[in-house]
């Protein structure tokens, strides 16, 4: 069931991201990009074969459930704000 919900995404023609942290370039895509608003509070997203949530707290976006860098989800919770002018 999780396999064919990644092959979705893989599939979505929806625009790829692309950003730049620590010199390195990683590319992800919004999972449900209709879905986000000026409200919205968490975004999943595609990144490598992995989804992830991250998830607003204040001005911040953090990773939830997740073992990685919250700045790195900054960095990509910001640029999805600058993409959908949240």
């Amino acid at each position: 069931m999780e396999s064919n919900r990644i092959a979705d995404i893989l599939n979505y023609k929806g625009q790829l991201f692309r950003i730049t942290y620590q010199n390195l370039d990683y590319y992800f895509r919004v999972a449900k990009p209709a879905k986000i608003t000026a409200s919205t509070s968490e975004i999943e997203i595609l990144l490598g074969e992995n989804t992830y949530t991250i998830e607003r707290e204040g001005r911040m976006w953090i990773f939830k459930n997740a073992e990685l860098d919250n700045d790195f989800a900054n960095a990509i919770g910001r640029l999805i704000c600058l993409r959908y002018r949240l």
